[in-house]
C-alpha cells in the first residue's frame, strides 16, 4: 500500500502468475481516504483476488480458440463437430476478433459482431452457430482462470424462425424408393426403405455392418457408429452422435431389403472373383465391401433422385423425420419414436432395457406397412398398452 499523495492511496495485490505468459501479475487499485479505511479497502480487494474476481491473461483470440479445439479433442468430441467449429473461427471470427486479448473482448464487441454479419446478409441459424461458438470459448477461457465472467452471457443473437419441419408422406418415399431402384443404382432404393423405416441417421446407415449390426436370425439391428468424411482426412468410424448403442427391430420388408442388399454385393464380388468381406459394410461400392459409402456422397445422389420425382424440399434427413413423425401418428408414444430414432428426449430413454419390446416390434412394423409395395396389408396401430 503506498500513499501517492495525503489522502491518496495506492492499494496492490500479487494476483499469482499469468497462465499463458508465466509473468507474474499483480492488481492495483487507487483509493482516497483515511489510513484505516484504506487498509480495510487493501483487505477487501485481496479477497476478492482470492476469489478469482480480478483475472487477467496475455493470451489472444486466437490462442483461446486454438486451445479450446485441443480441449474438445481431449474430451473426445466428434472430428465432424470440431471441423466445424474452425470453419466458423476461421471465417466469422479470426478476421474481426483473432488478435484481441482475451481479456479485452466485451459484450458490445460481440453483439457488433453478429450485427455485422447480419448487415451482410448471413441467415439467423448462422449467426447463432457464430455465437454458440464463442460461449463455449469464453466459458472455457473462464473455467482455465483467463476471464472471471463470459462476455456472450449477455450478447444477444438473432432468433431462429420456428420453421414447421417437412415430413415426406409414404407415397412421396415411395415415389422415391421406385425411382431410385429403375435407375441405375438400385441399391440407393434400399437405402431409402432402410432409413426411412428405423430412422437412422446418414452417416450410421453408412456404417452398418452385416455381421456386427445386422442379427439376421431375431431381425434386430444395433446401431453402433456412424461415418465421418472430412477433407483431407480418412474415411473413418465414429461413435453415434449420442455415443451410445442402441438396438431397433426390423420388420420383415426391411429385413429382406437387407438381405438383397447383401446377396447383390455377394454376387459382384463373385463375378471379379472377389471374396466378400465376413463383416463387410453393406452399403459399399467396393468390391469386398472394405470401404463404406461417404455419407456426402449419400445426399449428392439424393438430391439428384428427389429433383426425377419433383420433390425439391425434401432432403434425406427428412426419411428420419418420416419414422418419426408416421410413428407418433399411428400411436406410439413419443418417447418410444424418440429411442428407435437415437434421440434421447426423457430419462425413459436412458432406461430403456437393451432387450427389445414389443411396442418397438409393432413399431418397426406400423411404418413399414405404409411403404410395403405389396399391398393390401393392414395399417398396423399402436397396442394398447
Amino acid at each position: 500500500m503506498r500513499e501517492r499523495s495525503p489522502g491518496a492511496w495506492e492499494l496492490i495485490v500479487e494476483a499469482g502468475r499469468d497462465p499463458v505468459s508465466g509473468r507474474r501479475r499483480q492488481v492495483s487499485r487507487m483509493f482516497y481516504g483515511s489510513l484505516r479505511d484504506a487498509t480495510k479497502a487493501r483487505a477487501e480487494l485481496l479477497v476478492e483476488v482470492g476469489r478469482g474476481h480480478h483475472l487477467g491473461t496475455a493470451a489472444t483470440v486466437d490462442d483461446l480458440f486454438a486451445g479450446w479445439i485441443a480441449e474438445l479433442r481431449r474430451k473426445g468430441r466428434s472430428p465432424h463437430t470440431t471441423y466445424g467449429y474452425e470453419n466458423v473461427y476461421r471465417r466469422n471470427v479470426r478476421p474481426t476478433l483473432g488478435r484481441v486479448a482475451v481479456t479485452k473482448v466485451t459484450t458490445k464487441m460481440l453483439t457488433d459482431l453478429y450485427g455485422a454479419h447480419q448487415a451482410r446478409g448471413m441467415k439467423p441459424r448462422s449467426v447463432y452457430q457464430i455465437h454458440a461458438c464463442l460461449s463455449s470459448m469464453f466459458t472455457q477461457a473462464c473455467r482455465w482462470g483467463w476471464r472471471d465472467a463470459n462476455p456472450s452471457q449477455w450478447a444477444e443473437p438473432p432468433s431462429i424462425p420456428n420453421m414447421p419441419p417437412v415430413v415426406p408422406s409414404p407415397e412421396h418415399v415411395q415415389a422415391l424408393i421406385r425411382a431410385a431402384e429403375d435407375s441405375r443404382r438400385p441399391e440407393f432404393g434400399r437405402a431409402i426403405l432402410v432409413a426411412s423405416t428405423t430412422g437412422v441417421r446418414r452417416a450410421e446407415l453408412c456404417a452398418i455392418r452385416r455381421r456386427r449390426d445386422v442379427d439376421w436370425d431375431r431381425g434386430l439391428l444395433s446401431v453402433s457408429a456412424g461415418i465421418v468424411c472430412l477433407r483431407e482426412v480418412p474415411l473413418q468410424e465414429i461413435p453415434t452422435k449420442n455415443r451410445r448403442i442402441r438396438t431397433v427391430a426390423l420388420d420383415e420388408l426391411t429385413l429382406s431389403s437387407l438381405r438383397t442388399q447383401v446377396e447383390m454385393m455377394e454376387q459382384r464380388a463373385a463375378l471379379i472373383g472377389v471374396e466378400l468381406l465376413s463383416d463387410a459394410y453393406v452399403f459399399s461400392d467396393s468390391v469386398d465391401g472394405s470401404v463404406p459409402w461417404r455419407p456426402d456422397s449419400v445426399s449428392q445422389y439424393f438430391a439428384r433422385l428427389r429433383a426425377r420425382v419433383g420433390l425439391d424440399d425434401i432432403d434425406f434427413h427428412s426419411l428420419r423425420k418420416f419414422m418419426e413423425t408416421y410413428g407418433q401418428h399411428l400411436g406410439f408414444s413419443a418417447v418410444q419414436v424418440a429411442m428407435r430414432a437415437g434421440h434421447d428426449p426423457s430419462v425413459a430413454a436412458k432406461h430403456y432395457s437393451g432387450n427389445i419390446a414389443q411396442a418397438d416390434r409393432a413399431l418397426a412394423d406400423a411404418v413399414a406397412s405404409l411403404l410395403d409395395p405389396r399391398g393390401g396389408s393392414s395399417v398396423v396401430r399402436a397396442p394398447d398398452s
